[in-house]
């Protein structure tokens, strides 16, 4: 079995993460911890953890609702997600732990601050290693 993974790629006007991995639920994640990795320049450990949940009809729908959940984060609570790990992903809905800090205390290390998750060319792609996405980031 291939194994999870994600790399950041370079996009013209945006950022962009191209993630890679045996299944949906290991996607979502590898999307979420490349997410975070455009965030910040250092990543501490988490203080706490959260849970958020994603919902969509489609693969994509579903990724895309799980990343807003886990961006918003920083703007509705003021905390600074630094690690993620989706528990389930089933029947149009994941569910997602979320290691987050207070925002305040990692203003520092903040190298992007990501406006939204786009749906701009997005597509959940089998490939060699199981599933692929590229995710396009707004900053």
């Amino acid at each position: 079995m291939a194994e999870a993974r994600y790399q950041i790629i370079g996009h013209t006007a945006d950022l962009a993460v191209q993630a890679f991995a045996p299944d949906l639920r290991a996607l979502i994640e590898q999307a979420a911890l490349g997410m975070i990795d455009l965030m910040l320049a250092d990543i501490p450990p988490p203080e706490r953890e959260t849970e958020v949940v994603g919902e969509g009809a489609s693969a994509e729908e579903l990724l895309v609702d799980c990343l807003r959940e886990v961006l918003l984060l920083v703007d509705l609570e003021g905390l600074a997600p630094v690690a993620a790990r989706v528990l389930d992903a089933a029947a149009g809905r994941a569910r997602c732990r979320v290691g987050v800090v207070p925002l305040a205390a990692v203003r520092e290390e903040m190298q992007h601050h990501i406006k939204a998750v786009t749906y701009h060319g997005i597509e959940v792609r089998e490939s060699a290693e199981g599933l692929e996405v590229t995710v396009v980031f707004d900053v």
